[in-house]
């Protein structure tokens, strides 16, 4: 078996939550715990899993910082309503799962995301739909740059897995 599958778990798990977390959070501008606390308990028991039988523990340390540094700048911004905690919880996962693979993965997601909801906001500014001061859910868009990037990680294992 080719246990680099494992890290392929949460991407799966991430892509098959994108609809539901989409759905609630532009219809309710929150993300579930439910649903983002459990994305976190499967990504980290599967990077665990993937770093115990790869003996991979240096992509292990960079998963962990990467989805501490996420929440403790998360959190922060939260304080002063930048963002949500809902969002918070959300990216320390998605930042998790890619820095297993590649360290700079979490960056790339983000400023996509980030940069899709900017042009998205402009736009819904120019057509009148919003105002400078609309909050926009950043769920869908961060989610997006997620999805976008993790093209990276799921064609180099499964490259791997099939040569």
């Amino acid at each position: 078996m080719n246990y680099e599958l494992l890290s392929l778990l949460p991407i799966g798990f991430t892509a098959a939550l994108t609809i539901p977390l989409a759905i609630t959070d532009i219809r309710e501008h929150r993300l579930p715990n439910k649903f983002t606390y459990l994305l976190f308990v499967v990504s980290l028991i599967s990077l665990t899993a993937a770093s115990l039988f790869l003996n991979s523990w240096g992509s292990f340390l960079v998963a962990t910082i990467a989805g501490s540094l996420t929440f403790a700048v998360g959190a922060l911004l939260a304080k002063v309503g930048a963002i949500g905690m809902g969002d918070i919880k959300l990216l320390t996962s998605l930042h998790m799962i890619l820095g297993w693979h590649q360290p700079w993965l979490p960056v790339i997601s983000l400023a996509i995301g980030l940069a899709a909801a900017t042009v998205l906001g402009f736009i819904g500014i120019l057509f009148g739909r919003v105002s400078a001061k609309s909050l926009i859910p950043l769920g869908p868009f961060l989610l997006v740059g997620f999805l976008v990037v993790s093209y990276v990680p799921v064609a180099e294992v499964t490259a791997g897995a099939w040569s």
